[in-house]
């Protein structure tokens, strides 16, 4: 009578799990971008299969080369490339709307993320980000984020 008991509520436990999807993570992130830039980067990140994920994105950048500015939201699509225990290295491809000083702007981005899962689901990344703009001065901007995320 214990066994089947036991099994029974095993199989209700481990049934509605479902590995390697479901987290949800708040993504902070601040760096430098070449020509003496500043960017920050506020994203909402969702995990999906195979450790693949989604996040919305929103973007703001300094130069101090020319005192401009810009924001921008949007979207991006992140595959895993690999993954060992608790570091994994993800692609990053997005597209974001947005505006400058003066007028409406819209970006190409293409980068790398290295992260590192602490306990919890913390992850302490690193962002490289290439950015291709249009209507601003410095139309390809490369740079170098980093960041944490953490689990909602």
């Amino acid at each position: 009578m214990r066994k089947p008991l036991l099994l029974s509520l095993l199989l209700l436990i481990v049934l509605p799990c479902r590995a390697q999807e479901g987290y949800t993570h708040l993504n902070l992130a601040g760096g430098w971008m070449y020509k003496d830039a500043l960017t920050a980067n506020l994203a909402l990140e969702f995990s999906k299969r195979h450790y693949n994920s989604y996040e919305i994105f929103g973007d703001a950048y300094k130069s101090n080369v020319d005192d401009s500015k810009n924001w921008l939201v949007g979207a991006a699509y992140k595959p895993m490339l690999t993954r060992s225990r608790n570091t994994f290295l993800k692609l990053r491809l997005g597209a974001g709307i947005g505006s400058n000083t003066e007028h409406f702007i819209g970006a190409l981005q293409a980068g790398l993320e290295l992260g590192y899962v602490l306990p919890g689901n913390v992850v302490l990344m690193l962002q490289q980000k290439n950015e291709g703009v249009l209507r601003v001065n410095h139309n390809f901007r490369t740079g170098l984020l980093a960041g944490i995320k953490i689990p909602l």
